[in-house]
């Protein structure tokens, strides 16, 4: 920003010396600044000088008066007054010429500009976030400003100091605000990568052409990569981390995750491959897969460093960027980013935001220590002036409210400990834990972390694993074919069956204490640890380690208030690698040395004492002792290196211009080490490319037994810089290991080692090898090393667990808590709380300092202080609520579902004091339009009766008893859940009274993981065949079987389990208590997605002709009751299906065709209660008058027959979207622009407007159903009468939203897609308020079920009957038409659900998919299918606007061979060119003619794609020549004219009037589903390749629907598909190409079938 110029214009004084200070300053003008010329002022009335021209990089106001100027040197307020003669008025000076006149220096003095009586001054301060506190570099300014007449305030000197004394030492690393792997956040990423969206996206990122292919990919990044890598000296082809190819395939390196990398595209993974390259490139090599760096892969590869200035540092957090940890294989999620901001996410009120949406917030705002620190300046910087005159007397340090204990400079001191009082009973800490370790270490490490894919909570589903015999480092099976893994010795792991590790984690807690404390002696013998034999070590944490469990035992000042300082870490199962038996061992870590205020240590603390208890034969070793860090003996070493081999530098891809860029870069001299070296640590060394394959040690005397023959390993990736020398076990001597132990955050340098295990993890090391790199080894003077012996020795110092300070009482069963009605319900009650305890949980709950009166004090853990609450709870009281929970000591079962009985007054679900109704809302005529406003006083009392709400749990502390009690209200959970399964859906009391309504309680850390596999969508072969009387063509046996299984769901023998949940979580604890709801019902109908040509229709006409007889009886005038099924078709298929029913039942049905409101007017209401089918277009509803294109008939003749006021129009743009993939929701969109955030781009202005449109066809249809009509009365809307069922034909047609507006050549546009879904009520959850009502089912035909989502499965559940799929509630749909106000209460109704609850939600899904869809394989077809592709370039006219529609730039560019993916926002136009290139023409009329020479009077089908122009394009084509065609316009043909154009090519020549037709029918793509064209069409053409979006299974499922109107059953003939590809005038790929082998590829095509079924 241009500060200065801010402050010039703020203040009105003008420094002229910067006056043609430009800096940024964004203008057109590309002169030189010339403010002496440019700044102008004319002469007003009373010989003022007025600004009247201003240049930008001057702070000047237009019309601002001219004062004076101050001299240099002199007051600001001493300022000479300017002023010219009257007679001058109206003459304009320019500032040079105004110098001149009245002799002021324009290089020295300011112009002082009238601000009349309002005087500011201003201040401006640079600051840094790191200087604060927080590890990230984000350098911004602030300009403060304050009233004052002095322009020589000098306030701005007291800000200066405040904000000094405000800086905070960066105390904690980068790594300190990153959430650990198992954080639910991380998990529920990794779901999102491994489900189906997620998949979708790596299947499309693998049709990426060739990132290095130019010509191929035309990506302009290319060529910076090229220049990066030669620059840097990396081999253009070297890949060491992902081994990127083409077709998505990679070979990543352990330690990144596979899915995660499938996420980007080429460009992301080569930028990685060049850091990776890079880091080991430096003058001080370091691996990333070891060490902390943080990529930014959303910039250009040239313009981020790989590293970071300052160490264990990020960089800035920007909207846009993607970090990548690489040490942690994974990129940073938007809650580490807040953090990294100062921004605690779990204090905000956070609803379903995206993770995108999360960074890029993050990245918006503003570093919170840094603002607070301002504000904090501004608030006080007055105050301190006033009482300290002079800026130079400040002394903070009488203002500062110090500790009582800060007089020991930071250091652990008793006093601030809980343990006081060390009497009473206790364990030796061997006694308790060696029967631990002797039964549970060896299921600990079965169900431990084995593979990379588990390292965040998941448990692999391989049944085999493997561990390198030479590192120690394990992989699943199915990681063994995401990784590479060649270079490692795998062997196979026997490990059996594994145990369930959250049955584990329970079973673990129970076993071990919740309390362990050190015992006599620590403090003298131990100088770090001082004080701590005054803390008790609390349980904080059970968790999986790799190879083993991890118990965490932490210790707090303050009784958890205060500081952290010390933890203790217990690990079970094989603590090291290759470890061959089990083992406990613990750690105790001070740290007392880092929180010192004088000299603070840095970096990663080293543990202070260590103990191993080892497990052999089933028996821990009784024998073990703890052992102490000893003193550093300093020795030497001889190693000998020989058979050169290549160093890491030459396998990462590194050539001799790296050494020589190295040796000329001069680095800057902070950066210089000042330490000496016999290596070079500003070169590489001379034998830099080889490592030594075998290193001989000898000169070793010590007990250690180091000497002897060591041998590189070949692993790579797995140990740091894949330095790895083993020296096998022999004999008596075990085996030894040399490697380079990493400094991870890097401030230091790495450090090698010879170690007793290969893993730097283990800290099993012996000793350091002192300035030693691999090169020494080959180098004759410089093989003997400086060693220096890690010592540790044994001591008799004792760990010890003592009594349990606290007691649980068991209160009574909590079901006869509830049978009795008591209140409140205790869970549990702690005892034996003590004074300290006491004091630290009630000190943000009333008065924790003096006794209260008060029997129970409520703990806030909800409210303003629910966060530093939890914490303490956490803390204090947490290990013992876990810990008795897993002894059983709780009234209840953990996990196990408990009943209640429905109460005696208001149904669960209804009760307003648990889940009040929101205000409804209410529209009021605003101009032309209506808006929708609410009733403030109801909004009022409804948001007071939401603060009313009962919490589900509570947490309380009595006083004068010294207990703590925990009530739990499962009524709470219990109406939430079932108020989303009965609210809004019309069910009636009697089912409120019939759902089932259960609770239970969980442990966020015992939930299990989600399913992410496909739906699979079952077949009918169990079911038995039905024989249909009147068929005059039976059914082959998979028809008949299917139509078994509508019957069943028709009669009601089909049940699904209907539920919904409800969650609270008891914050500090982990607890939730989770509410259900269910009940069975039958269900109301269902989908049948047999593959296209297997015969839904004849199934559904069989299923119409069973049961018709007894639909007939059903007929009843006074219920508006029809014998007919209603079908629902897409325009143009309502004459196809009367010719199949003609076809199959000749004339025993009586069939009413609905094409348009005058056909329904013929019909009386008798017509269509007596009638036996009534066919009806779905588009019908928005059926346009032919005189206006604003009237809808239909709508219309609704609202005149319903007395109710006037229906508009469906909207004409979307108000919500699906988000079909994880692209940009989980994952970041390769594109920019709003499509970064897919599903997220509708306007409330365009919600209101569907809300508007659906209120009025609502009430419309209220009114409509009052009324009485006579059987005489014609026109009645369909809606007025209730069918015998519903059948939704090519159902998928309504719920799918397009990516774009689809063009007017379409038969049923987006809009009519719109009313559609109206008309259909596919957002409506009540069935019997819907415009269609069926008696017995609502049925879904379709081809292509697009089962790829919950969402989609859900979506589908509620049209076909209104079943209700568990999360239905939170649907996406339920935003296209909410009010503002509903928005804001959805998202927070709607935050992340646990792990339990989507586990319910897929289950759900998965449920309703095996017993309401099914998906039955046609006979194969006896024909075969021949794909043909006809190839021709465009005009050189063409190439070169498509070049410039390409281009990014003005520039336009040369490269025709791109896909749609890299084009981005660019697509559109670049696809509009080749889809209405002229060369089609010709190719389209060349086919036509080479089709119809061979087979003279065969009717050929086009297809085209009308989103780019394709369609208009063909048209025009045919339109020029001379061929006669047939097409369908909706905005021309009615849909009888449009039926009947379609039926001449349905039918085979019968008639000489029928020959004489056209020979070719052109259809855009969205008009191809539901024909059957089979019996007289064999020749198929594609103008053009059908491109939507980024969602490829969704475009070749269109496609192959084109395709699948011919080739079908019943096709007796070969059937030719022949495509147009337009390439570029040279004959250069394009476009087409990348689209054509992106639809053909053979895993889309399979998703796009759905052939996941049996």
């Amino acid at each position: 920003a241009p500060w200065n110029k801010m402050a010039e214009y703020i203040t009105g004084r003008v420094d002229l010396s910067k006056r043609n200070d430009a800096k940024d300053i964004v203008s057109k003008d590309k002169g030189k600044p010339d403010a002496d010329n440019k700044l102008k002022f004319i002469v007003d009335e009373d010989g003022k000088y007025v600004a009247n021209d201003v240049p930008k990089q001057v702070g000047i106001r237009v019309g601002e008066v001219v004062a004076g100027y101050v001299s240099h040197g002199k007051s600001l307020g001493n300022v000479s007054p300017l002023s010219a003669s009257k007679s001058d008025k109206g003459k304009e000076v320019t500032l040079k010429q105004l110098a001149k006149k009245h002799g002021f220096n324009l290089e020295e003095d300011h112009l002082i500009m009238d601000k009349g009586e309002a005087q500011y001054c201003t201040h401006l301060v640079k600051l840094d976030t790191k200087q604060y506190g927080l590890p990230q570099t984000r350098n911004r300014k602030y300009l403060f400003i304050w009233r004052s007449d002095n322009p020589d305030d000098n306030l701005g000197e007291y800000i200066d100091l405040i904000m000094n004394h405000l800086k905070q030492e960066l105390l904690h690393s980068m790594d300190a605000f990153l959430l650990p792997e198992t954080h639910d956040r991380i998990r529920c990423f990794r779901e999102a990568l491994r489900s189906g969206p997620g998949l979708l996206v790596a299947r499309e990122r693998a049709k990426e052409p060739d990132f290095f292919d130019y010509d191929l990919s035309g990506v302009k990044d290319t060529a910076r990569h090229y220049a990066y890598r030669q620059e840097m000296g990396i081999d253009e082809r070297s890949r060491w981390l992902t081994k990127w190819d083409t077709n998505g395939r990679t070979d990543v390196a352990p330690g990144l995750w596979p899915e995660l990398v499938d996420m980007w595209n080429m460009r992301r993974k080569d930028m990685i491959d060049c850091y990776a390259a890079a880091c080991f490139r430096d003058n001080i090599s370091r691996d990333p897969l070891h060490h902390n760096f943080v990529w930014d892969i959303s910039q250009n590869v040239d313009m981020v460093s790989h590293r970071s200035a300052n160490v264990g540092v990020s960089g800035c957090v920007t909207p846009g960027g993607e970090l990548v940890l690489t040490n942690l294989g994974r990129t940073m999620m938007g809650y580490e980013k807040l953090l990294l901001q100062g921004i605690p996410f779990s204090r905000l009120l956070l609803g379903p935001e995206t993770e995108v949406q999360l960074s890029d917030l993050a990245g918006n705002a503003m570093s919170v220590p840094v603002v607070n620190a301002c504000m904090l300046s501004a608030l006080c910087a007055p105050e301190l002036r006033r009482k300290v005159p002079d800026p130079e007397d400040v002394n903070f340090g009488e203002f500062a409210i110090k500790d009582k204990c800060d007089a020991e400079g930071g250091a652990v001191v008793a006093d601030k400990g809980d343990l006081q009082d060390r009497s009473g009973v206790a364990k030796d800490f061997m006694s308790v834990f060696s029967p631990i370790a002797e039964s549970l270490a060896e299921e600990a490490y079965k169900c431990s972390v084995l593979c990379n894919s588990e390292s965040s909570g998941q448990t692999s589903a391989s049944e085999k694993f493997f561990e390198c015999a030479d590192s120690g480092y394990r992989i699943s099976s199915d990681g063994v074919d995401r990784h590479q893994t060649d270079s490692l010795n795998l062997v196979e792991l026997h490990i059996g069956k594994r145990p369930d590790a959250t049955a584990f984690g329970l079973k673990l807690r129970k076993a071990v204490p919740s309390m362990i404390r050190l015992g006599e002696g620590w403090e003298e013998t131990v100088p770090e640890a001082k004080g701590l034999e005054s803390y008790s070590f609390l349980l904080q944490r059970v968790s999986r380690g790799c190879g083993h469990w991890v118990l965490t035992y932490g210790a707090w000042e303050h009784y958890g208030s205060g500081r952290q300082v010390a933890e203790i870490r217990i690990c079970l199962g094989k603590v090291h690698a290759l470890e061959k038996g089990y083992c406990l061992a613990a750690f105790i870590k001070c740290y007392g040395p880092a929180i010192r205020h004088e000299k603070p240590k840095r970096g990663a603390l080293p543990d202070s004492a260590r103990l191993f208890v080892k497990v052999i034969n089933g028996k821990a070793d009784s024998e073990a002792k703890w052992e102490l860090r000893g003193q550093k003996i300093k020795t030497t070493l001889e190693l000998v290196g020989s058979e050169p081999c290549a160093s890491q530098r030459v396998q990462v891809g590194l050539n001799d211009d790296a050494c020589s860029s190295i040796k000329k870069h001069k680095p800057l001299k902070r950066f210089v080490l000042t330490f000496k070296s016999r290596n070079n640590t500003m070169h590489y060394h001379s034998k830099w490319k080889t490592w030594p394959s075998t290193i001989v040690v000898s000169g070793d005397d010590s007990d250690e037994d180091l000497n002897g023959t060591y041998v590189r390993s070949k692993c790579n990736h797995v140990t740091n810089q894949s330095a790895l020398w083993i020296r096998k076990e022999k004999d008596s001597s075990p085996a030894r290991y040399i490697y380079i132990r990493p400094n991870v955050g890097r401030t230091a340098l790495d450090v090698a080692v010879i170690s007793s295990t290969p893993s730097y993890r283990d800290q099993m090391e012996i000793c350091e090898l002192r300035d030693w790199i691999p090169e020494n080894c080959l180098v004759t003077k410089t093989q003997t090393t400086d060693v220096k012996f890690i010592r540790w020795k044994s001591t008799d110092l004792k760990m010890e667990v003592p009594a349990p300070s606290m007691t649980m009482e068991k209160p009574a069963s909590f079901q006869e808590q509830i049978d009795s009605k008591c209140d409140p319900l205790t869970l549990c009650s702690l005892r034996g709380l003590s004074d300290g305890l006491m004091k630290a949980l009630l000190a943000h709950s009333g008065d924790g300092s003096k006794s209260s009166e008060a029997s129970h004090i409520p703990i806030d853990l909800f409210g303003k202080m629910g966060q530093p609450n939890a914490k303490l709870v956490s803390i204090l009281v947490s290990p013992w609520l876990l810990k008795f929970a897993s002894e059983g000591a709780l009234p209840l079962e953990l996990l196990k579902w408990y009943d209640l009985a429905q109460p005696d007054d208001t149904s669960f679900g209804l009760c307003e004091k648990h889940v009040p109704s929101r205000p409804k809302e209410k529209w009021v005529e605003a101009g032309k339009s209506y808006r929708r406003v609410f009733d403030k006083e109801e909004s009022k009392q409804f948001y007071l009766a939401l603060q009313r709400r009962p919490s589900a749990f509570q947490m309380s502390v009595n006083n004068k008893s010294r207990e703590l009690s925990v009530q739990m209200n499962p009524f709470v959970v219990a109406n939430q859940s079932a108020s989303y399964l009965l609210r809004g859906r019309g069910l009636g009391d009697d089912y409120a009274r019939s759902v089932e309504v259960s609770y239970r309680l969980s442990e966020l850390t015992t939930m299990g993981e989600p399913e992410t596999k496909p739906f699979h969508v079952p077949n009918s072969d169990a079911f038995g065949e039905t024989v249909v009387e009147g068929m005059k063509l039976p059914l082959y046996k998979r028809q008949a079987k299917a139509l078994t299984r509508m019957k069943s769901i028709e009669h009601g023998h089909v049940e699904f389990n209907e539920e919904e949940r409800c969650e609270e979580i008891l914050p500090g604890v982990g607890w939730c208590m989770i509410g259900r709801a269910c009940q069975k019902s039958p269900l109301k109908g269902g989908v049948l997605g047999d593959a296209i040509g297997s015969g839904k229709t004849v199934v559904t006409i069989a299923l119409i002709l069973s049961g018709i007889e007894e639909a007939r009886k059903n007929c009843n005038l006074k219920e508006r009751r029809s014998s007919a099924t209603l079908i629902v078709v897409p325009p143009g298929l309502v004459d196809q299906w009367k010719d199949e029913f003609k076809k199959f039942t000749g004339s025993k049905l009586t069939i009413l065709l609905i094409k348009s409101v005058s056909s329904l007017k013929s019909y009386s209401v008798k017509d269509i209660l007596k009638a036996d089918v009534v066919i009806v277009h779905a588009g019908i509803i928005e059926e346009r008058d032919k005189k206006s294109t604003k009237l809808r008939p239909y709508t219309q003749n609704l609202a005149k027959k319903a007395d109710s006021q006037p229906i508009p129009a469906a909207p004409s743009g979307y108000s919500c979207r699906e988000a079909p993939t994880i692209e940009g929701t989980w994952v970041r969109n390769m594109q920019s622009g709003p499509e970064i955030y897919v599903g997220n781009r509708g306007s409330q202005g365009k919600r209101d407007v569907q809300a508007w449109y659906g209120h009025c066809y609502a009430e419309a249809i209220i009114n409509l159903r009052k009324k009485a009509f006579d059987l005489k009365e014609r026109g009645v809307p369909l809606e007025w009468f209730v069918f015998e069922r519903v059948v939704i034909d090519e159902c998928h047609e309504a719920l799918v939203t397009a990516s774009r507006q689809e063009s007017k050549a379409e038969d049923f546009k987006e809009t009519a897609r719109r009313g559609a879904r109206e008309f259909l009520g596919v957002s409506n959850t009540n069935a019997l308020s819907r415009p269609l009502i069926a008696n017995k089912a609502v049925w879904g035909l379709t081809g292509t079920p697009l089962l790829e989502t919950e969402e989609r499965v859900t979506e589908l559940a509620n049209l076909m009957g209104g079943t209700y799929i568990t999360g239905s509630a939170h649907h996406w749909r339920r935003n296209e038409r909410e009010s503002g106000r509903d928005i804001f209460l959805n998202q927070q109704e709607a935050a992340t659900k646990s792990r339990d609850y989507r586990c319910a939600v897929s289950d759900s899904c998965h449920s309703y998919v095996q017993v309401a869809c099914q998906r039955n394989r046609g006979e194969a077809l006896a024909v075969k299918l021949e794909r043909k592709q006809v190839f021709v370039n465009m005009s050189e006219s063409e190439g070169t606007k498509f070049l410039e529609s390409a281009a990014d730039d003005d520039s336009g560019g040369s490269n025709f061979t791109l896909s749609p993916l890299t084009l981005g926002e660019r697509a559109t136009p670049a696809l509009t060119v080749t889809a209405t290139s002229k060369s089609r023409h010709s190719a389209l009329i060349d086919t036509i003619n080479s089709i119809q020479e061979k087979e003279p009077g065969t009717k050929i089908i086009v297809f085209a794609n009308s989103f780019y122009g394709g369609y208009d394009s063909a048209r025009s084509a045919l339109t020029s020549s001379k061929h006669e065609f047939c097409h369908v316009d909706n905005d021309i043909h009615s849909v009888d004219e449009q039926n009947n154009i379609i039926s001449w090519f349905r039918h085979k020549d019968a008639t000489d009037e029928d020959k004489a037709r056209p020979r070719v029918l052109l259809l855009s793509f969205e008009q191809a589903a539901g024909h059957n064209l089979q019996e007289a069409c064999h020749n198929v053409i594609m103008y053009d390749p059908y491109y939507s979006g980024l969602d490829a299974v969704a475009d070749a499922s269109v496609e192959e629907q084109a395709l699948g109107r011919v080739m079908r059953q019943g096709q007796h003939y070969d059937v030719t598909v022949t495509r147009l590809v337009v390439r570029g005038p040279k004959g250069e790929k394009c476009l087409d190409d990348a689209v054509i082998e992106r639809n053909l590829d053979e895993d889309v095509l399979r998703a796009a079938t759905t052939s996941n079924f049996d």
